[in-house]
């Protein structure tokens, strides 16, 4: 094991040192510390902390969970994807009913994000689209092949017409 890996061990076994002096028994034993090792590290001297903290031997062994480690990437793409999708319909013009709808953002949130992102909302009711707009939206809906309006690929379909149309999202 490298030196640094070893001291980042070590650096566990401190905090478990000192979750055992403070009395937090239940991290040690789900790591699999008996009790006699319990009692030992809880009679460490600073001295024999000062000595295990900075050993190049561990007594730690660091294991890859690989099926975690796959899901916790995926959810990370996910979930930029999301935070993409969210920045893509706030500077489309998404409502605050729309972020609310496909996103689960409350007012606060969705406010907090348009300040963040330098978007000003205009006061008001927003633009009416004029008879042609409205029939290349519903013509560029249809073309789309989507039924269902409140689906993720909905929302993709109606933020690609804004774009196109160079219309706000709501």
């Amino acid at each position: 094991m490298n030196n640094s890996l070893s001291q980042a061990t070590n650096g566990l076994l401190m905090q478990l040192v000192m979750d055992l002096k403070s009395g937090y028994l239940r991290r040690c034993e789900s790591l699999g510390l008996a009790r006699e090792e319990m009692q030992m590290l809880q009679g460490l001297t600073i001295e024999e902390i000062h000595y295990l903290s900075n050993s190049e031997v561990s007594v730690i062994r660091l294991d890859i969970n690989h099926e975690n480690l796959l899901r916790m990437l995926q959810q990370a793409r996910t979930e930029q994807k999301r935070l993409q999708r969210i920045d893509r319909a706030l500077a489309l013009g998404g409502s605050i009913e729309l972020m609310a709808f496909y996103f689960g953002l409350s007012s606060v949130d969705v406010a907090a994000r348009r300040r963040i992102a330098g978007i000003d909302v205009r006061p008001g009711r927003g633009i009416t689209l004029s008879d042609e707009e409205s029939a290349e939206l519903w013509r560029l809906w249809q073309k789309s092949g989507i039924t269902d309006v409140e689906s993720a690929d909905g929302l993709d379909v109606m933020m690609l017409a804004a774009e196109q149309m160079n219309i706000p999202l709501t």
